[in-house]
């Protein structure tokens, strides 16, 4: 059986380090990753425009092959929840400049906006972001601490949305649903004890 400690524990072990705080609030809490529900519902953090970058950018980080993508199961809407509800002014204002960021270095680079790139111009342009989040793990520890960088948030809350789905904690993480099978006629000899309520 896995909860929710340990899900954060095996995200952080998939990130490559720890999970920011915001991000275990938020799965405390009980946010989690439902399919998506009536299409069009509006964002509530997010710009319609952000909201279409991090479709695409969730779904490039984990894509929709034999089993489903990150759009299929729910983690733009999750990214959307966290940061509108759990993640502080000053980590909501590294990750909208990121995604403005995204948006000029598209347009500079190809003439269009982000959402509009061919698949591998968006990948290529997100291993940039990548090597830089990567790199900024790699200086020594600063006082104060370097901020965070918008993509490291960004892969962050697409595998946490990922595996707190009921897809990624069933297909890809051992589950055991909770309180697990009824029996309701058990023996005492086979318990042991009574249990207290």
């Amino acid at each position: 059986m896995i909860d929710r400690r340990e899900l954060i524990q095996r995200a952080a072990m998939l990130l490559g380090g720890a999970v920011s705080s915001s991000a275990t609030l938020g799965v405390l809490s009980g946010c989690v990753s439902a399919p998506p529900a009536a299409a069009g519902a509006p964002p509530r953090f997010f710009t319609a425009s952000e909201a279409a970058a991090v479709e695409i950018i969730s779904e490039q980080i984990l894509p929709r092959t034999n089993t489903p993508g990150a759009i299929d199961v729910g983690v733009p809407a999750f990214i959307d929840r966290m940061m509108a509800d759990f993640y502080q002014e000053g980590e909501q204002t590294i990750l909208r400049a990121g995604l403005a960021r995204v948006e000029a270095d598209a347009r500079a680079a190809h003439g269009t906006g982000f959402v509009a790139l061919a698949s591998e111009q968006q990948i290529a342009q997100m291993q940039v972001y990548d090597r830089e989040a990567y790199e900024r793990t790699q200086l020594p520890v600063a006082t104060p601490p370097a901020p965070a960088h918008f993509f490291r948030m960004l892969k962050e809350l697409t595998t946490l949305g990922f595996f707190t789905s009921e897809t990624g904690a069933s297909q890809f993480l051992r589950y055991v649903s909770v309180p697990g099978p009824l029996q309701s006629d058990v023996p005492y000899s086979s318990i042991g004890r009574a249990w207290a309520t």
